[in-house]
């Protein structure tokens, strides 16, 4: 394994903070597992799709065809399986991966495990088996040099624990196990400037308010401001190299 320089990420944070758009900063080009159906509204571009059920990744970006952005619309959890193979080859363009969102995933996976039905406790631990399962296999593309992937984003929402901590919004055990998967856990919010308005802050150290942490130390937390991930990869790069 090369000494590159990689991150796994997951961010989290309340509805419409804009987890999204600070995924869709990931270094390009990117390739957006959009399983809420909200590429169309991030900033990057120009956008293209691709069906890995029926197509190979795109061509890399070209004078002739300058896109940043591949968007894989999921309607069917079980598609990511043929993505995973892609990436894990290494014949395709992309940088980085971002997911959007695991919430919505864990959803997709209780609606194939269980349908109409109301979930039995052997079911639970399907569905756990598969997101960890999905997450833990994101996370070790960034150990394969085959791979060449630099960064990986994962989403998700927020939700106050019984403490009034701010966590990952999932149901079961994968709540609390999440962090230990990956680098670094950032929770998103906004918080006023002189001036007034807000920005977007994301806070990437453990506080009694929020659930965060940076195993890389080199980030800049514990709070960065106006966060962008091209950025933080910049400076994890750097790092490396010093």
């Amino acid at each position: 394994m090369s000494d590159r320089a990689t991150m796994s990420v997951v961010l989290h944070g309340e509805s419409g903070v804009g987890k999204s758009w600070l995924g869709d900063t990931a270094p390009k080009p990117l390739l957006t597992l959009d399983i809420e159906g909200r590429a169309k509204h991030t900033p990057s571009g120009p956008k293209i799709t691709w069906d890995p059920r029926t197509e190979s990744p795109p061509e890399p970006p070209s004078q002739e065809n300058p896109w940043e952005t591949c968007v894989v619309s999921v309607t069917d959890y079980r598609v990511l399986d043929t993505v995973y193979g892609w990436l894990r080859s290494g014949q395709h363009p992309f940088r980085a991966v971002n997911v959007d969102s695991l919430m919505e995933f864990q959803k997709r996976v209780i609606d194939t495990v269980a349908g109409r039905e109301q979930m039995k406790t052997q079911d639970w631990g399907t569905v756990l088996r598969e997101l960890e399962s999905f997450v833990r296999k994101l996370r070790d593309l960034l150990t394969y040099d085959e791979a060449h992937l630099d960064l990986v984003v994962i989403i998700t929402g927020s939700i106050a624990d019984g403490t009034g901590r701010q966590r990952p919004l999932l149901q079961g055990q994968l709540k609390n196990t999440l962090p230990y998967f990956v680098d670094v856990v950032g929770y998103l919010f906004t918080q006023p400037v002189e001036g007034g308005g807000y920005q977007r802050a994301l806070q990437v150290a453990p506080t009694p308010w929020a659930v965060a942490k940076d195993g890389t130390d080199r980030l800049g937390g514990p709070t960065i401001a106006a966060p962008d991930l091209t950025t933080l990869y910049g400076q994890l790069q750097n790092g490396k190299d010093a």
